[in-house]
């Protein structure tokens, strides 16, 4: 009964919602499966990947027209950028950030394409893209930590698919 008073939220606030929730999710999977120490952590590149892996589905997926796609996901991307700027633990611009993540959803955007094999997802493909995130993310090479990076490779895959389902279900 008290469900009934509830505001809904807009599509935008989930979106944003999500993202910072992937951001989070990303965080531990870092500290979780990669043994990677807090500070360490560059949370800009999290929040470049969590917003190219919303960016690819909402853009593929989401059942409005291109326009309206290509607008709240721009929306999005920028809100979220200036929330997280503050978090990043370093000394970035919006300007700079934007710059930064338009050139990291490039590299993204064709590795996660990557990973889609007919029905199902391709393994090689998503060990690929957490090397990828990893080094990225740690500003280093993966080499010493591809036992992690095969471990973390169907969690990552997992965060895409829930991404799916999420534009799916809401939007």
């Amino acid at each position: 009964m008290l469900n009934s008073f509830k505001k809904k939220k807009p599509t935008k606030e989930l979106i944003e919602d999500q993202v910072s929730g992937g951001q989070s999710i990303l965080f531990r999977i870092f500290q979780e499966i990669f043994k990677e120490s807090a500070g360490d952590v560059r949370k800009k590149e999290l929040t470049y990947f969590a917003l190219a892996v919303f960016s690819y589905v909402n853009l593929r997926l989401a059942r409005s027209s291109a326009h309206e796609k290509e607008t709240l996901t721009d929306q999005v991307a920028l809100d979220v950028l200036r929330k997280s700027l503050p978090y990043f633990g370093e000394n970035i611009s919006t300007k700079e950030a934007i710059s930064k993540y338009q050139k990291r959803y490039k590299e993204y955007d064709a590795l996660i394409n990557a990973i889609f094999k007919e029905n199902e997802f391709d393994d090689q493909a998503c060990i690929t893209l957490t090397l990828h995130l990893y080094e990225s993310v740690m500003g280093k090479s993966a080499n010493k930590k591809m036992l992690e990076v095969y471990a973390a490779s169907p969690v990552i895959a997992q965060y895409v698919m829930d991404h799916i389902e999420f534009v799916k279900k809401k939007i």
